[in-house]
């Protein structure tokens, strides 16, 4: 029986680290972030801005940035998919579990949650 390699324990990021843990959504069908409004835009004019719920300083990115300005238009159908993924990063020392719920609520999110736990090898 192969066990395979042995198991290394992950290792926490140090303190100093300026990695943060996002939070991690996807759109509904039929919306986008428009960066410039710093809003979420639905196809019938709809707008969710999302400031109010968020601490200041916080970021909304699409995560894959050169999908995020493209016209839907010009995407394949798995373009468009991943168009609809975006990651909120919150400032350093903000939790992004404490904001999973009222992101959750906005009415343009499928689903929302705290990006995974960062470690090194």
């Amino acid at each position: 029986m192969n066990e395979g390699p042995p198991m290394i324990p992950a290792v926490p990021l140090p303190a100093n680290s300026h990695i943060r843990r996002p939070v991690e959504l996807k759109l509904k069908p039929g919306w986008h972030f428009d960066t410039d409004r710093r809003a979420f835009v639905s196809e019938a004019g709809e707008r969710v801005t999302p400031a109010a719920d968020l601490p200041k300083r916080s970021r909304i990115v699409p995560t894959v940035p050169s999908l995020g300005s493209a016209d839907e238009a010009t995407l394949s159908p798995a373009e468009r998919d991943l168009r609809r993924y975006i990651q909120v990063i919150l400032p350093p020392g903000e939790p992004p579990e404490r904001y999973v719920d009222a992101i959750r609520a906005w009415p343009c999110v499928e689903q929302a949650n705290a990006g995974p736990e960062i470690s090194l090898p």
